[in-house]
């Protein structure tokens, strides 16, 4: 049977009512133009059966209208295709709900573009689950701004591979926030780039756990510049391996604290170089304690006097 849909005016449309749509065949859907579905109000969007939605075009549905996408309750957004939900714009997208984005699935998820990623909140994409976080690629995930980052939940930030992780900019991790960076497991922290390491802030690096500290790799902690290293806490500095301790420069030696060298071990001494002990000033040699004096070796303690 040929719809007469496709005859109604623009006011006529506006003036259907829910029930109208709700009795709408998929012969009817199939005739709306893109004018008239830009008509339709949030309820009227809203009273459209499921069955209807799937006879929606993509193009029908980028035709709904900012302030009427909101309409789409969570039954109607599961049967909506990944055609569908590619063809929103990033205007549809930053218009729908928390609870909007919550309800899609992990196909739908998938299905959204570094342009919609980066129109959605920190409140909208924290509502996503570590299935739905494992679809984003590297570009997505460097599409979201450093304001949203620092809003995104730490099971958000947990659920970030290392590839994704590694896509965050230097801006981005400089906007992590303490509990973010607390979520951080040990093999995301040791997957963090040298760039990335150099973009945290020295109380970023002051609120890291000894456990965190501790997976850095040395290429990682020969990034660390001298306010970085001064901003260690004494328990970070003491749960420095010997290899991270061997890994120091001069440069970050000579920044350790009188208070900060007080804590390293015996071993945590004897790693260290015949270069890096030349490079303690006379502040922080007679800071060391008497036993870590005698942990130095003959040529520890000639590099000591030199």
């Amino acid at each position: 049977m040929t719809s007469i849909v496709s005859s109604l005016t623009i006011n006529q449309i506006r003036s259907l009512s829910t029930t109208a749509i709700a009795n709408f065949t998929s012969d009817d859907v199939a005739a709306l133009s893109s004018a008239q579905i830009k008509a339709l109000s949030s309820s009227q969007i809203a009273a459209f059966e499921t069955e209807d939605l799937t006879a929606f075009s993509s193009d029908q549905i980028a035709a709904v209208s900012i302030g009427s996408i909101v309409g789409l309750n969570a039954t109607q957004l599961a049967v909506l295709t990944s055609s569908h939900i590619a063809g929103l714009s990033a205007k549809h997208v930053s218009a729908l709900s928390t609870d909007q984005i919550a309800a899609l699935g992990s196909e739908q998820v998938e299905a959204l573009n570094a342009t919609q990623i980066a129109a959605l909140s920190g409140a909208a994409l924290s509502t996503m689950t570590s299935d739905e976080v494992a679809t984003f690629s590297t570009d997505e995930i460097a599409a979201i701004s450093a304001k949203v980052v620092s809003a995104l939940s730490t099971d958000f930030i947990a659920a970030l591979s290392s590839d994704q992780l590694g896509a965050l900019d230097a801006k981005q991790v400089a906007a992590l926030t303490s509990d973010q960076l607390g979520a951080l497991t040990s093999d995301q922290i040791a997957a963090l780039g040298s760039d990335q390491i150099a973009a945290l802030t020295a109380k970023q690096l002051g609120q890291l756990t000894t456990d965190q500290v501790g997976a850095l790799t040395s290429d990682q902690i020969g990034m660390l510049n001298a306010k970085q290293v001064a901003a260690l806490t004494t328990d970070q500095v003491a749960a420095l391996t010997s290899d991270q301790v061997g890994a120091l420069d001069s440069t970050q030696i000579a920044a350790l604290s009188a208070k900060q060298l007080a804590v390293l071990s015996t071993d945590q001494i004897g790693a260290l170089t015949t270069d890096q002990v030349a490079a303690l000033s006379a502040k922080q040699i007679a800071a060391l304690t008497s036993d870590q004096v005698e942990a130095l070796s003959s040529d520890q303690a000639q590099a000591l006097t030199a």
